[in-house]
Protein backbone atom coordinates (compact mmCIF):
# COMPACT_ATOMS: atom_id res chain seq x y z
CA UNK A 1 0.00 0.00 0.00
CA UNK A 2 1.45 3.15 -1.03
CA UNK A 3 -0.05 7.14 -1.10
CA UNK A 4 0.54 8.79 -4.54
CA UNK A 5 -0.60 12.64 -3.76
CA UNK A 6 -4.55 12.03 -2.79
CA UNK A 7 -4.96 8.78 -3.72
CA UNK A 8 -4.32 5.42 -1.73
CA UNK A 9 -3.17 2.21 -3.55
CA UNK A 10 -2.96 -1.52 -3.01
CA UNK A 11 -0.24 -2.25 -5.74
CA UNK A 12 -1.24 -6.19 -5.36
CA UNK A 13 -5.09 -5.54 -6.35
CA UNK A 14 -5.02 -2.41 -8.65
CA UNK A 15 -7.30 -0.48 -6.64
CA UNK A 16 -6.63 3.47 -6.49
CA UNK A 17 -9.22 5.49 -3.21
CA UNK A 18 -8.90 8.60 -2.76
CA UNK A 19 -11.96 8.71 -0.31
CA UNK A 20 -14.77 9.66 -2.61
CA UNK A 21 -13.46 7.59 -5.83
CA UNK A 22 -12.91 4.50 -6.54
CA UNK A 23 -10.84 3.34 -9.39
CA UNK A 24 -9.12 -0.41 -10.16
CA UNK A 25 -6.44 -0.98 -12.38
CA UNK A 26 -5.78 -3.33 -15.72
CA UNK A 27 -3.14 -5.97 -14.80
CA UNK A 28 -0.71 -4.40 -17.47
CA UNK A 29 -1.55 -0.90 -15.83
CA UNK A 30 -0.54 -1.73 -12.71
CA UNK A 31 2.43 -3.18 -14.26
CA UNK A 32 2.92 0.24 -15.68
CA UNK A 33 2.48 1.84 -12.47
CA UNK A 34 4.94 0.13 -10.27
CA UNK A 35 7.46 0.57 -13.02
CA UNK A 36 6.97 4.45 -12.83
CA UNK A 37 6.77 4.20 -9.40
CA UNK A 38 10.68 2.09 -8.79
CA UNK A 39 11.24 4.64 -11.14
CA UNK A 40 10.12 7.92 -10.14
CA UNK A 41 11.65 11.11 -10.92
CA UNK A 42 13.37 9.61 -14.03
CA UNK A 43 13.21 10.14 -17.42
CA UNK A 44 12.20 6.90 -18.89
CA UNK A 45 12.31 6.47 -22.87
CA UNK A 46 9.45 5.10 -24.84
CA UNK A 47 11.51 2.55 -25.94
CA UNK A 48 12.90 0.98 -22.31
CA UNK A 49 8.89 1.36 -21.14
CA UNK A 50 8.03 -0.98 -24.08
CA UNK A 51 11.09 -3.18 -23.47
CA UNK A 52 10.27 -4.03 -20.18
CA UNK A 53 6.84 -4.38 -20.05
CA UNK A 54 6.39 -5.91 -23.18
CA UNK A 55 9.61 -7.85 -23.54
CA UNK A 56 9.67 -9.76 -26.63
CA UNK A 57 6.33 -8.73 -27.67
CA UNK A 58 6.22 -6.36 -31.11
CA UNK A 59 3.80 -3.90 -29.76
CA UNK A 60 3.09 -0.05 -31.46
CA UNK A 61 3.66 3.44 -29.64
CA UNK A 62 0.26 4.24 -29.85
CA UNK A 63 -0.39 0.99 -27.29
CA UNK A 64 1.74 2.41 -24.46
CA UNK A 65 0.20 5.98 -25.03
CA UNK A 66 -3.05 4.15 -24.25
CA UNK A 67 -1.79 2.13 -21.13
CA UNK A 68 -0.86 5.64 -20.36
CA UNK A 69 -3.79 7.02 -20.72
CA UNK A 70 -6.06 4.44 -19.02
CA UNK A 71 -3.60 5.47 -15.85
CA UNK A 72 -3.53 9.41 -16.14
CA UNK A 73 -7.50 8.56 -16.25
CA UNK A 74 -7.70 6.53 -13.25
CA UNK A 75 -5.48 9.03 -11.49
CA UNK A 76 -7.42 12.29 -12.66
CA UNK A 77 -4.08 13.50 -14.23
CA UNK A 78 -4.84 16.20 -16.73
CA UNK A 79 -1.87 15.48 -19.38
CA UNK A 80 -1.81 19.37 -19.97
CA UNK A 81 -1.01 20.40 -16.46
CA UNK A 82 0.28 16.64 -15.11
CA UNK A 83 0.68 16.05 -11.41
CA UNK A 84 1.84 12.40 -11.84
CA UNK A 85 2.83 11.53 -15.29
CA UNK A 86 4.40 14.21 -17.43
CA UNK A 87 5.45 14.02 -21.02
CA UNK A 88 9.10 14.96 -22.51
CA UNK A 89 7.94 15.36 -26.15
CA UNK A 90 11.22 13.32 -27.99
CA UNK A 91 12.32 12.19 -24.80
CA UNK A 92 9.94 9.64 -23.67
CA UNK A 93 8.00 10.21 -19.80
CA UNK A 94 8.59 10.93 -16.41
CA UNK A 95 6.57 9.86 -13.17
CA UNK A 96 6.87 12.79 -11.03
CA UNK A 97 5.55 12.00 -7.53
CA UNK A 98 7.54 9.61 -5.42
CA UNK A 99 5.34 6.81 -3.56
CA UNK A 100 4.72 7.84 0.04
CA UNK A 101 4.16 4.65 2.89
CA UNK A 102 0.80 3.96 4.55
CA UNK A 103 1.39 3.44 8.29
CA UNK A 104 -1.09 3.04 10.90
CA UNK A 105 -1.38 6.16 13.08
CA UNK A 106 0.06 4.26 16.19
CA UNK A 107 3.85 3.83 14.08
CA UNK A 108 3.06 7.35 12.33
CA UNK A 109 3.13 8.88 16.30
CA UNK A 110 6.13 6.39 17.45
CA UNK A 111 8.12 7.06 14.27
CA UNK A 112 8.03 10.88 14.74
CA UNK A 113 8.98 11.18 18.48
CA UNK A 114 11.53 8.40 18.77
CA UNK A 115 12.68 7.66 15.46
CA UNK A 116 12.02 10.02 13.58
CA UNK A 117 13.44 10.69 10.32
CA UNK A 118 15.80 7.66 9.57
CA UNK A 119 12.90 5.31 10.64
CA UNK A 120 10.61 6.98 7.31
CA UNK A 121 13.59 6.65 5.49
CA UNK A 122 13.56 2.92 6.30
CA UNK A 123 10.02 2.79 5.70
CA UNK A 124 10.37 4.32 2.43
CA UNK A 125 13.27 2.30 1.18
CA UNK A 126 10.84 -1.03 2.27
CA UNK A 127 8.09 0.64 0.43
CA UNK A 128 10.61 0.66 -2.83
CA UNK A 129 11.31 -2.86 -2.64
CA UNK A 130 7.78 -3.81 -2.48
CA UNK A 131 7.12 -2.02 -5.26
CA UNK A 132 9.98 -3.48 -7.13
CA UNK A 133 9.10 -6.78 -6.32
CA UNK A 134 5.59 -6.60 -7.69
CA UNK A 135 6.78 -5.01 -11.09
CA UNK A 136 9.32 -8.15 -11.12
CA UNK A 137 6.37 -10.53 -10.43
CA UNK A 138 4.44 -9.04 -12.73
CA UNK A 139 7.03 -9.58 -15.33
CA UNK A 140 7.98 -13.12 -14.43
CA UNK A 141 4.31 -14.10 -14.32
CA UNK A 142 4.65 -13.43 -17.81
CA UNK A 143 7.93 -14.89 -19.04
CA UNK A 144 6.94 -18.00 -17.23
CA UNK A 145 3.15 -18.44 -19.28
CA UNK A 146 5.48 -17.74 -22.41
CA UNK A 147 7.72 -20.18 -21.55
CA UNK A 148 4.74 -22.77 -20.87
CA UNK A 149 2.46 -21.44 -23.98
CA UNK A 150 1.05 -22.41 -26.30
CA UNK A 151 0.31 -25.94 -26.26
CA UNK A 152 -3.25 -26.94 -25.94
CA UNK A 153 -2.81 -30.01 -24.12
CA UNK A 154 -3.07 -27.42 -21.31
CA UNK A 155 -6.53 -27.30 -21.28
CA UNK A 156 -9.00 -30.49 -20.09
CA UNK A 157 -10.62 -32.46 -22.83
CA UNK A 158 -13.80 -30.41 -22.40
CA UNK A 159 -12.53 -27.18 -22.93
CA UNK A 160 -9.99 -28.66 -25.72
CA UNK A 161 -13.09 -29.75 -27.61
CA UNK A 162 -14.39 -26.68 -27.16
CA UNK A 163 -11.36 -24.41 -28.76
CA UNK A 164 -11.89 -27.14 -31.97
CA UNK A 165 -15.45 -26.19 -32.18
CA UNK A 166 -14.95 -22.58 -31.77
CA UNK A 167 -12.10 -22.73 -34.72
CA UNK A 168 -14.39 -24.49 -36.88
CA UNK A 169 -17.22 -22.60 -36.31
CA UNK A 170 -15.48 -19.44 -36.91
CA UNK A 171 -13.65 -20.97 -39.82
CA UNK A 172 -17.29 -21.38 -41.78
CA UNK A 173 -17.41 -17.64 -42.24
CA UNK A 174 -21.37 -16.73 -41.71
CA UNK A 175 -22.72 -14.81 -39.28
CA UNK A 176 -24.34 -17.09 -36.92
CA UNK A 177 -21.50 -19.86 -37.07
CA UNK A 178 -19.00 -16.20 -36.08
CA UNK A 179 -21.26 -15.45 -33.21
CA UNK A 180 -20.90 -19.02 -31.96
CA UNK A 181 -17.05 -18.93 -31.92
CA UNK A 182 -17.22 -15.53 -29.98
CA UNK A 183 -19.44 -17.18 -27.18
CA UNK A 184 -17.39 -20.45 -27.00
CA UNK A 185 -13.67 -18.52 -27.30
CA UNK A 186 -15.37 -16.44 -23.91
CA UNK A 187 -16.54 -19.52 -22.47
CA UNK A 188 -13.11 -20.95 -22.71
CA UNK A 189 -11.27 -17.64 -21.61
CA UNK A 190 -13.61 -17.85 -18.74
CA UNK A 191 -12.27 -21.20 -17.29
CA UNK A 192 -8.63 -20.47 -18.41
CA UNK A 193 -8.24 -16.92 -18.43
CA UNK A 194 -4.08 -17.58 -19.54
CA UNK A 195 -4.72 -19.90 -22.77
CA UNK A 196 -3.17 -17.71 -25.63
CA UNK A 197 -5.68 -19.44 -28.50
CA UNK A 198 -8.33 -18.63 -27.12
CA UNK A 199 -7.73 -15.11 -26.57
CA UNK A 200 -6.50 -14.60 -30.28
CA UNK A 201 -9.71 -16.75 -31.56
CA UNK A 202 -11.75 -14.35 -29.84
CA UNK A 203 -10.03 -11.11 -30.99
CA UNK A 204 -10.08 -12.29 -34.85
CA UNK A 205 -13.64 -13.45 -34.34
CA UNK A 206 -14.07 -9.58 -33.57
CA UNK A 207 -12.62 -7.96 -36.46
CA UNK A 208 -14.97 -10.73 -38.68
CA UNK A 209 -17.68 -9.04 -36.70
CA UNK A 210 -16.82 -5.53 -38.07
CA UNK A 211 -15.54 -6.40 -41.23
CA UNK A 212 -18.43 -8.97 -42.29
CA UNK A 213 -21.22 -8.19 -40.54
CA UNK A 214 -21.58 -4.48 -39.66
CA UNK A 215 -25.20 -4.45 -40.91
CA UNK A 216 -28.14 -4.86 -38.39
CA UNK A 217 -29.78 -8.33 -37.78
CA UNK A 218 -32.95 -9.02 -40.38
CA UNK A 219 -31.28 -6.83 -43.06
CA UNK A 220 -29.44 -7.77 -46.32
CA UNK A 221 -25.66 -8.46 -45.50
CA UNK A 222 -23.08 -6.35 -47.55
CA UNK A 223 -21.68 -7.39 -50.95
CA UNK A 224 -18.17 -6.88 -50.06
CA UNK A 225 -16.03 -8.27 -47.29
CA UNK A 226 -12.52 -8.12 -48.11
CA UNK A 227 -10.25 -5.69 -46.15
CA UNK A 228 -9.12 -3.55 -48.84
CA UNK A 229 -13.01 -2.52 -49.15
CA UNK A 230 -13.76 -1.97 -45.91
CA UNK A 231 -11.17 0.46 -45.76
CA UNK A 232 -12.15 2.42 -48.67
CA UNK A 233 -15.82 2.75 -47.27
CA UNK A 234 -14.90 3.94 -43.59
CA UNK A 235 -16.58 0.54 -41.94
CA UNK A 236 -13.84 0.16 -40.18
CA UNK A 237 -13.82 3.94 -38.75
CA UNK A 238 -16.84 4.25 -37.31
CA UNK A 239 -17.19 4.54 -32.99
CA UNK A 240 -18.24 0.81 -32.99
CA UNK A 241 -15.92 -0.89 -35.03
CA UNK A 242 -12.94 0.84 -33.62
CA UNK A 243 -14.95 0.11 -30.22
CA UNK A 244 -14.54 -3.63 -31.33
CA UNK A 245 -11.01 -3.40 -32.68
CA UNK A 246 -9.58 -1.93 -29.37
CA UNK A 247 -10.64 -4.78 -27.49
CA UNK A 248 -8.94 -7.25 -30.26
CA UNK A 249 -6.36 -5.82 -29.90
CA UNK A 250 -6.33 -5.80 -26.44
CA UNK A 251 -7.20 -9.63 -26.66
CA UNK A 252 -4.46 -10.23 -29.52
CA UNK A 253 -1.58 -8.50 -27.65
CA UNK A 254 -1.99 -10.60 -24.51
CA UNK A 255 -2.16 -13.61 -26.95
CA UNK A 256 0.82 -12.93 -28.13
CA UNK A 257 2.22 -12.48 -24.78
CA UNK A 258 0.91 -15.75 -23.53
CA UNK A 259 2.27 -18.08 -26.34
CA UNK A 260 4.70 -16.29 -28.45
CA UNK A 261 5.96 -19.37 -30.33
CA UNK A 262 1.71 -20.23 -31.54
CA UNK A 263 1.61 -19.42 -35.46
CA UNK A 264 -1.75 -18.18 -34.85
CA UNK A 265 -1.82 -16.21 -32.29
CA UNK A 266 0.57 -13.28 -34.36
CA UNK A 267 -2.17 -13.97 -37.39
CA UNK A 268 -4.62 -13.10 -35.57
CA UNK A 269 -2.54 -10.06 -34.05
CA UNK A 270 -1.44 -9.01 -37.64
CA UNK A 271 -5.35 -9.34 -39.19
CA UNK A 272 -6.21 -7.31 -36.07
CA UNK A 273 -3.38 -4.45 -37.06
CA UNK A 274 -4.27 -4.64 -40.45
CA UNK A 275 -8.00 -3.33 -39.79
CA UNK A 276 -6.35 -0.79 -37.85
CA UNK A 277 -4.51 0.30 -40.67
CA UNK A 278 -1.41 -0.53 -39.22
CA UNK A 279 -0.08 -2.68 -41.42
CA UNK A 280 3.71 -2.41 -41.20
CA UNK A 281 2.77 -4.08 -37.52
CA UNK A 282 0.43 -6.30 -39.49
CA UNK A 283 2.98 -7.49 -41.88
CA UNK A 284 5.64 -7.84 -38.83
CA UNK A 285 3.19 -10.60 -37.39
CA UNK A 286 2.42 -12.11 -40.25
CA UNK A 287 5.87 -12.90 -41.08
CA UNK A 288 6.32 -14.10 -37.58
CA UNK A 289 3.71 -16.44 -38.45
CA UNK A 290 5.02 -17.69 -41.41
CA UNK A 291 8.15 -18.53 -40.02
CA UNK A 292 7.02 -20.10 -36.81
CA UNK A 293 4.69 -22.16 -39.51
CA UNK A 294 5.52 -22.32 -42.90
CA UNK A 295 2.14 -23.68 -43.89
CA UNK A 296 0.84 -20.82 -42.03
CA UNK A 297 -1.67 -20.25 -45.20
CA UNK A 298 -4.11 -17.92 -43.58
CA UNK A 299 -0.96 -15.72 -42.85
CA UNK A 300 0.30 -15.53 -46.79
CA UNK A 301 -3.43 -14.81 -47.63
CA UNK A 302 -3.80 -11.77 -45.47
CA UNK A 303 0.23 -10.60 -46.04
CA UNK A 304 -0.76 -10.70 -50.15
CA UNK A 305 -3.86 -8.14 -49.38
CA UNK A 306 -2.07 -5.97 -47.84
CA UNK A 307 0.94 -6.60 -50.82
CA UNK A 308 -1.81 -5.63 -53.50
CA UNK A 309 -2.51 -2.72 -51.57
CA UNK A 310 0.80 -1.61 -52.27
CA UNK A 311 1.25 -2.62 -55.62
CA UNK A 312 3.60 -5.42 -55.00
CA UNK A 313 0.76 -7.80 -57.37
CA UNK A 314 4.05 -10.48 -58.50
CA UNK A 315 4.42 -10.61 -54.71
CA UNK A 316 1.47 -11.02 -53.48
CA UNK A 317 0.50 -13.45 -56.70
CA UNK A 318 3.73 -15.82 -55.30
CA UNK A 319 2.08 -15.78 -51.48
CA UNK A 320 -1.39 -16.55 -52.90
CA UNK A 321 0.09 -19.38 -54.89
CA UNK A 322 1.98 -20.62 -51.78
CA UNK A 323 -1.06 -20.45 -49.64
CA UNK A 324 -2.88 -22.12 -51.99
CA UNK A 325 0.27 -25.10 -52.09
CA UNK A 326 0.18 -25.18 -48.23
CA UNK A 327 -3.66 -25.73 -47.93
CA UNK A 328 -3.74 -28.78 -50.44
CA UNK A 329 -0.32 -30.39 -47.80
CA UNK A 330 -3.07 -29.18 -44.84
CA UNK A 331 -6.33 -30.13 -46.12
CA UNK A 332 -7.16 -33.42 -44.50
CA UNK A 333 -5.86 -32.30 -41.19
CA UNK A 334 -7.94 -29.16 -41.75
CA UNK A 335 -10.60 -30.10 -43.81
CA UNK A 336 -13.17 -27.94 -41.72
CA UNK A 337 -11.43 -24.62 -41.80
CA UNK A 338 -9.69 -24.96 -45.59
CA UNK A 339 -13.08 -26.57 -47.43
CA UNK A 340 -14.68 -22.60 -47.11
CA UNK A 341 -11.36 -20.93 -48.49
CA UNK A 342 -10.08 -23.94 -50.74
CA UNK A 343 -11.52 -22.87 -54.31
CA UNK A 344 -11.91 -19.21 -53.13
CA UNK A 345 -7.98 -18.85 -53.33
CA UNK A 346 -7.87 -20.76 -56.35
CA UNK A 347 -10.45 -18.62 -58.15
CA UNK A 348 -8.54 -15.42 -56.98
CA UNK A 349 -5.11 -16.55 -58.45
CA UNK A 350 -6.60 -17.31 -61.53
CA UNK A 351 -8.03 -13.43 -61.98
CA UNK A 352 -4.77 -12.30 -60.78
CA UNK A 353 -3.04 -14.10 -62.85
CA UNK A 354 -5.52 -13.40 -65.96
CA UNK A 355 -5.48 -9.30 -64.89
CA UNK A 356 -1.11 -9.53 -65.61
CA UNK A 357 -1.85 -11.26 -69.00
CA UNK A 358 -1.11 -14.54 -68.12
CA UNK A 359 -4.09 -16.59 -69.60
CA UNK A 360 -2.58 -19.87 -69.61
CA UNK A 361 -2.02 -19.76 -65.96
CA UNK A 362 -5.66 -18.39 -65.53
CA UNK A 363 -6.68 -21.29 -67.20
CA UNK A 364 -5.07 -23.78 -65.58
CA UNK A 365 -5.87 -22.49 -62.22
CA UNK A 366 -9.70 -22.59 -63.42
CA UNK A 367 -9.44 -25.79 -63.72
CA UNK A 368 -7.25 -27.09 -61.52
CA UNK A 369 -10.62 -25.66 -59.16
CA UNK A 370 -12.90 -27.50 -61.08
CA UNK A 371 -10.92 -30.35 -60.70
CA UNK A 372 -11.94 -30.73 -57.17
CA UNK A 373 -15.60 -28.94 -57.50
CA UNK A 374 -16.70 -29.52 -61.09
CA UNK A 375 -19.94 -27.33 -59.96
CA UNK A 376 -18.31 -24.25 -58.56
CA UNK A 377 -19.88 -21.65 -60.02
CA UNK A 378 -17.67 -18.96 -59.83
CA UNK A 379 -14.64 -20.93 -61.18
CA UNK A 380 -17.17 -22.28 -64.57
CA UNK A 381 -18.06 -18.24 -65.16
CA UNK A 382 -14.38 -17.64 -65.07
CA UNK A 383 -13.28 -20.21 -67.36
CA UNK A 384 -16.13 -19.80 -69.80
CA UNK A 385 -15.51 -16.01 -69.98
CA UNK A 386 -11.46 -16.88 -70.53
CA UNK A 387 -12.31 -19.23 -73.23
CA UNK A 388 -14.46 -16.68 -74.83
CA UNK A 389 -12.19 -14.00 -75.20
CA UNK A 390 -9.53 -16.92 -76.22
CA UNK A 391 -12.40 -16.76 -79.62
CA UNK A 392 -13.15 -21.10 -78.14
CA UNK A 393 -16.97 -20.39 -78.15
CA UNK A 394 -18.04 -23.82 -78.66
CA UNK A 395 -16.28 -24.88 -75.28
CA UNK A 396 -17.42 -21.58 -73.41
CA UNK A 397 -21.18 -22.79 -74.55
CA UNK A 398 -21.02 -26.53 -73.81
CA UNK A 399 -19.74 -24.63 -69.71
CA UNK A 400 -22.82 -22.69 -70.33
CA UNK A 401 -25.17 -25.83 -70.73
CA UNK A 402 -23.43 -27.98 -68.06
CA UNK A 403 -24.10 -24.73 -65.14
CA UNK A 404 -27.75 -24.35 -66.41
CA UNK A 405 -28.51 -27.78 -66.62
CA UNK A 406 -27.17 -28.62 -63.04
CA UNK A 407 -27.07 -25.26 -60.72
CA UNK A 408 -28.05 -22.06 -62.74
CA UNK A 409 -30.94 -22.57 -64.94
CA UNK A 410 -31.64 -18.63 -65.35
CA UNK A 411 -28.13 -18.56 -66.85
CA UNK A 412 -28.52 -17.59 -70.64
CA UNK A 413 -25.96 -19.34 -72.91
CA UNK A 414 -26.86 -16.97 -76.01
CA UNK A 415 -23.92 -15.56 -77.46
Amino acid sequence: MVKLGQWHCDLTTGELSNGQTQNTLEPKTIELLSYFLNNHSKVLPKEQIVNSLWEDTIVSDEVLAKTISKLRKALNDNPKTPEFIETLPKRGYRFKVAPQPIISNNTLKQDTTKVGHTKLVLLLATVAIAIGTVFFIYRDYNSSNNQKQPSSTILNPELSNLQKQADDYYFQYTRADNENAIRLYERIIAAEPNFGPAQSGLATALVQKVLRWPNELGTPDIEHTTLTQAHKEQRLATPEAKQYLERAQALGERAVRLAPSDSSVHRSLGLVYAAQNKFDLALKHYDKAIELNPNAWGAMINKSEILDTRNQTLEGLELLTNAYEAMEREYNSETVKIRPWHSKIGIAIAKKSNQIGKSLDAEIWYRRVLNYSPLDVEANLGLMELLKSKGEQASAKEICHKLQLSVSPELSCQE
